[in-house]
């Protein structure tokens, strides 16, 4: 990339801000630095070698690149969900950080390389923008950088309704036995009971208690004799209202068999 000074500063921002974005600890830091690398780099780089040296004029340079760095976040979604470290922040920055560097580096070999000494004229220069213009995009930049904290940040929800579940299924590792769990989406904190029967006097009792998004699961024996089969019941009450059955699921298990 020598002598396309603009090239060689998009790859180091690139880079640097995906370093940034992906190891630093503060919040505020890695949102400051997503917003060029995710808003702006990925589509200069692609507008740079989509167009060579018959680049458009600056305004509408600008335009595309923010165009085109939303539809890279678009596809760059397609491609990271194919592989299993899947769509993740560090997955993101070393994605928008090689298309960048890539297409840096085609758009070098593009308008061609020059002679020692020789520099390419900056897409800056004899630009005058207007205060309007100016206005313009800080205005969008702050809109950006909103839009990326609200959506970093969870708001809360007063009118929504959670719900626990409650299932039950055999194991692999014993014919004998079930696995009954409790899942919950609840909005906050909450506490149950879970009762298990088999047949009709073998009961076992489990307290519960969840964090919202949290399960846990018991492993209940269920011994069988030969020849028939044993109704397994799992009841869930609320700590609060352990009078009133929430939930329950019931399962038969298979008859035992014998030979002779």
């Amino acid at each position: 990339m020598r002598g396309h000074r603009d090239l060689a500063w998009s790859s180091i921002a690139g880079v640097v801000c995906a370093l940034v974005a992906a190891l630093v600890p503060w919040e505020i830091v890695r949102i400051v630095a997503a917003l060029p690398l995710t808003l702006f780099l990925p589509g200069y780089a692609i507008v740079a070698v989509a167009f060579g040296s018959s680049e458009p004029a600056l305004p509408k340079r600008l335009t595309l690149s923010v165009g085109v760095s939303l539809m890279a976040l678009v596809l760059g979604t397609l491609v990271l969900n194919v592989f299993p470290f899947g769509i993740r922040t560090a997955s993101w920055a070393v994605l928008l950080a090689v298309v960048v560097v890539g297409a840096c580096r085609g758009a070098a070999l593009r308008r061609g390389r020059l002679q020692p000494g020789q520099e390419r004229r900056s897409p800056l220069a004899g630009f005058r923008p207007s205060w309007g213009a100016v206005a313009m995009v800080a205005a969008a930049v702050v809109i950006a950088a909103a839009a990326l904290v609200l959506a970093q940040k969870p708001l809360p929800a007063k009118n929504a309704e959670g719900f626990t579940a409650l299932w039950m299924l055999p194991t692999d590792s014993k014919e004998d036995a079930v696995r009954v769990g409790v899942v919950s989406s609840e909005q906050d904190p909450a506490s149950y009971r879970l009762t298990v029967r088999v047949g009709r006097k073998s009961q076992s009792h489990y307290r519960v208690e969840l964090d919202p998004g949290e399960e846990r699961s018991f492993e209940v024996e269920v011994p069988r004799p030969p020849g028939s089969r044993r109704h397994v019941v799992a009841s869930l009450y609320r700590e609060n209202k352990p009078q009133h059955l929430y939930r329950r699921v019931t399962s038969w298990l298979p008859r035992q068999t014998t030979f002779p």
